[in-house]
Formats: structure tokens, C-alpha cells, sequence
């Protein structure tokens, strides 16, 4: 019998032990990724391997290019999920209007903390769809953080693609 085709044909097969309680709970968390533990234990030691020989420390302000895909990704899922629960409601279009009497700049969205405040002072409906759009416009906020790191990272080139 052959032996089966590895993924990655410059990589070497290697064993090692982990406590069984760590290595379930990290095999469930990256399924939900879809990325397996040899890609997350090669990421780690690539890291690792790199603070080990003095050279580029891996710093929050220098976010990991993988990393951003995902949750971009994932914003964009929570988005689309959160404004098909608005309108299933019945309240998003009144909500929505609302919002833009309230003045809510919809571009930039600076203005939302206040706009929040106002909406839940104002707002004669039901609550939950209140609250339910406030968390959506918060996940469009942080979608768009998510999208202007991207933007930087992906208009600097690919040299500033943190490869290891």
C-alpha cells in the first residue's frame, strides 16, 4: 500500500505529546475555523521560532493576514444574519428610518454612540429589534475596521504579508 499524498509536500511528520483536554477543546474551536491543529501548531512554532533567533515580534498593531481574512469573513456572515432577523422582525425599515432621523452618518458610521443612545430614547417598538440593529451597526463598525486593515496590508504589498 502507498503511503497517502501529505498536504504540504515541504513539511516532515513529526509526533508529540499534548494533555488530551487541550487538544480536544483546540480541534472543536479551529473546526469551527475550518483550519486543522497542523496549521495552527506551524503558525505558533513559525512564531516562536522567530522571537527564539531576536528577529520580528509578532505585535498587536501588526495583525496576523489570516487572521483578518476570517473575521472579515465572519463580520460579513454576522451582518447578512443579523439584517435577515431584522426583517423577519418587521421593524427594520422603520428602525432604519429612524436612525436616519436621528442623523446617523450611514457612510462612516462616527456618529453611531450617540445615535445609539438616542435610538433606545426614542424608539416606541419593541425593544429587541432595537438592540438587535445597535449590535448590527456595531458589527458593520467593526466590519469596517476589519476592511481598512486589510486595505493597508493588501496596498502595501505582498512583502508586508508577514511570512515566516
Amino acid at each position: 500500500m502507498l503511503p497517502r499524498p501529505r498536504k504540504y509536500a515541504d513539511m516532515i511528520v513529526k509526533s508529540f505529546c499534548v494533555e488530551r483536554a487541550v487538544y480536544e477543546g483546540l480541534k472543536t474551536l479551529l473546526a469551527g475555523q475550518g483550519k486543522s491543529i497542523s496549521e495552527e501548531v506551524n503558525e505558533l512554532l513559525k512564531k516562536r521560532l522567530l522571537e527564539l533567533k531576536g528577529g520580528e515580534h509578532p505585535t498587536a498593531e501588526a495583525p496576523d493576514y489570516e487572521a483578518l481574512k476570517r473575521e472579515h469573513v465572519q463580520l460579513i456572515e454576522e451582518s447578512i444574519r443579523l439584517t435577515k432577523l431584522l426583517q423577519k422582525t418587521g421593524q427594520y425599515d422603520a428602525l432604519i428610518e429612524t436612525l436616519e432621523n436621528l442623523g446617523l452618518n450611514t457612510e462612516t458610521l462616527e456618529n453611531i454612540e450617540e445615535v445609539k443612545a438616542k435610538l433606545l430614547q426614542t424608539w416606541n417598538g419593541p425593544k429587541a429589534p432595537a438592540h438587535t440593529l445597535i449590535t448590527l451597526l456595531e458589527t458593520i463598525q467593526k466590519r469596517k475596521q476589519t476592511e481598512k486593515q486589510l486595505e493597508e496590508i493588501r496596498t502595501k504589498g505582498a512583502t508586508t504579508i508577514r511570512r515566516y
